[in-house]
């Protein structure tokens, strides 16, 4: 007999990420949403997990995933093609949507397991596209991986139509706020309340508000305020920078795919010389940020009748403190609940799908030799945190 294992799947722009519960343990796992064709043939592998490739069976044509596709995407073609891709509402048509869900939920399974999965998709696409989804992602899949320097493996599984659920992205943040760990109600407040959720992401800032249950607005910034705005920003900077320091006037073009680095660092090489750019890229995070805000501010009308607004989204991050200084005790912020802000809605998707599900997995069927994702713990204390917060702010 299969065992179940709850999935929570959260494909973003920037990355996959992953929550998976089996035998009472949380797993989570992230691979950078990048899936290109094998153009360079033979290559050679280290021992590196995250080195993974993909074919459907022995012959076929093998693609790069992740790491390895994000080296290719050096090319500005090809990341002209993914950013086209990514922002296109149809996205899960492609392949690469397919092989990157096959590869992500696979490598979250093994042996007889049955995926009990949630899958999410942006505000602005989710009304017109879910049904079509799911039958996307229904049936069977079977495929092989290779990580690393190891064989080729097989990997197969079934998702049935009763064991996928598809809602929105903002909507996973607020099961991973309400619900526990077993997928159980906890915070009943915030389904009676007016509350809005607002997901930051690489390429997309989406906001739903709800009243009760009911979802009484939708709106999606697409790629006006979002990471990628930092970057895109970030870009033009870093060349007329360069531009002022080039004894020959050319300055460098720095592609968007290579900034999160700098964006960490704060630093560049040019010409032989490392420079310190930090003030560069925190006046980029400022300018998109305190846009963003000012927009969300106008849109909300000012956010007068909304008792809490959750911030989540991998670009929650750097863009908290501008809604902090503006929203101040009505903020929720997602990574206070036991998880980084990224996984929010991976672990409330996969908190979802628990909630959805008829029985708890028994068996720990997660421990794979070649397994890229982590266990980690949720600190009993955000089982109440949600209470604690909802508190705080009545008073």
């Amino acid at each position: 007999m299969s065992n179940q294992v709850y999935i929570g799947n959260d494909q973003g722009y920037y990355g996959t990420k992953v929550v998976a519960r089996a035998n009472g343990k949380f797993y989570k796992m992230f691979i950078r949403n990048m899936v290109v064709p094998n153009r360079v043939g033979e290559i050679t592998y280290n021992n590196d997990p995250h080195n993974i490739m993909y074919r459907e069976r022995e012959g076929d044509r093998e693609w790069f995933c992740g790491k390895l596709a994000i080296e290719q995407a050096g090319d500005d073609e090809l990341f002209d093609s993914h950013k086209r891709r990514l922002f296109s509402p149809t996205w899960f048509r492609e392949e690469e949507y397919l092989i990157m869900f096959r590869v992500s939920t696979g490598l979250m399974l093994q042996g007889n397991s049955e995926p009990v999965v949630s899958v999410a998709l942006p505000t602005d696409s989710y009304i017109d596209y879910k049904d079509e989804l799911k039958r996307r992602l229904v049936g069977k899949h079977s495929f092989e991986v290779k990580q690393g320097n190891l064989p080729w493996r097989k990997i197969e599984f079934e998702i049935k139509m009763e064991n996928l659920y598809v809602i929105s992205q903002p909507m996973a943040t607020l099961f991973h706020i309400a619900l526990d760990r077993d997928g159980k109600l906890l915070n009943e407040d915030l389904f009676i309340q007016k509350v809005s959720i607002h997901d930051l992401g690489f390429g997309t800032s989406d906001i739903e508000t709800l009243h009760g249950e009911t979802i009484i607005k939708r709106q999606s910034f697409t790629s006006r305020f979002a990471m990628l705005s930092v970057y895109e920003l970030l870009a033009k900077r870093l060349l007329e920078f360069t531009r002022q320091v080039d004894p020959d006037g050319l300055g460098k073009e720095y592609p968007i795919w290579g900034l999160p680095r700098i964006v960490r660092s704060g630093e560049i090489s040019f010409k032989g010389k490392v420079h310190d750019v930090s003030t560069i890229v925190a006046e980029c995070v400022k300018e998109i940020g305190q846009a963003l805000v000012e927009e969300v501010w106008t849109r909300l009308d000012y956010a007068d009748d909304i008792t809490y607004i959750i911030l989540t989204g991998g670009a929650s991050i750097p863009f908290k403190p501008f809604y902090r200084e503006r929203f101040g005790d009505k903020l929720i912020f997602a990574e206070d609940y036991g998880i980084e802000a990224q996984f929010a809605n991976g672990f409330g998707l996969c908190k979802f799908a628990q909630s959805k599900a008829r029985s708890v997995s028994s068996r720990d069927l997660l421990e794979a030799a070649a397994a890229i994702h982590q266990e980690f713990s949720v600190p009993e204390s955000s089982v109440d945190a949600s209470k604690k917060q909802a508190g705080k702010i009545k008073k």
